[in-house]
């Protein structure tokens, strides 16, 4: 069963929006050559970018980390003896951007937001304590607005130049990163939340190439599945 169709069966069960959010079940991580199996599926055939993640690097090394980010599966390996966390670049080079909800208050923001579209609950979602992550693709020949960073209370949008803990990564006060739903395709964003945060798609710099879909990588309709970022 998708899983908005298990939140919607939630709620005729007469939970709240919240208790049926909390009711969808986690998922136990598996490995290829130590990294994790998504992570490493997501790098083969997505292009998404990694780098391993250190909690006491300062704000000047994780900038440059996000920049040598990769998606060669050669490098990931090396960087699995390391046994570090394992965080995700997103923005247009990995085709990806991850919304990010903050506790009861954030979640009660995207309620309000998405009204009665449920659809964001089939993309690649996963939590860490009291913060869950959506994932979306970065839709093609588009721009982030800078302003969208923070979109509402308690719900933050990480895009171009950001980064987020990936599992079975933990937050450096203890929260394990899981996945809610690991074979939920990563989808398109809905409306509501692209309009938010893309400026229109014929406002887009003719002069910016466009990223590519290196590595087999269709951001439109192959991306594969997430709900994480970290500050």
């Amino acid at each position: 069963m998708k899983s908005a169709e298990a939140f919607v069966e939630a709620l005729e069960q007469r939970l709240s929006p919240i208790e049926a959010l909390h009711s969808l079940p986690n998922y136990e991580l598996h490995y290829i050559d130590r990294i994790p199996v998504e992570v490493y599926r997501a790098a083969l055939r997505n292009g998404w970018r990694f780098f391993p993640d250190s909690p006491s690097a300062h704000f000047a090394v994780k900038h440059t980390q996000v920049l040598q980010a990769t998606n060669n599966l050669r490098q990931l390996k090396r960087w699995a003896q390391q046994r570090a966390n394992w965080a995700l670049a997103t923005g247009p080079n990995s085709g990806v951007f991850v919304f990010k909800v903050d506790g009861g208050e954030g979640l009660t923001s995207l309620l309000d937001l998405c009204g009665d579209d449920w659809s964001w609950l089939d993309t690649l979602r996963s939590m860490a304590g009291e913060k869950r992550f959506i994932f979306f693709a970065w839709p093609m020949g588009r721009r982030q607005i800078s302003s969208s960073r923070q979109i509402g209370e308690r719900l933050r949008v990480l895009g171009d130049g950001a980064w987020l803990l990936v599992p079975p990564s933990r937050e450096p006060h203890g929260g394990q990163h899981t996945y809610l739903n690991p074979q939920g395709a990563v989808a398109a964003a809905p409306a509501w939340l692209l309009d938010r945060v893309f400026e229109p798609a014929d406002a887009a710099d003719p002069s910016r190439p466009l990223p590519s879909c290196s590595a087999g990588r269709d951001v439109c309709s192959n991306a594969v599945s997430l709900e994480v970022n970290h500050d």
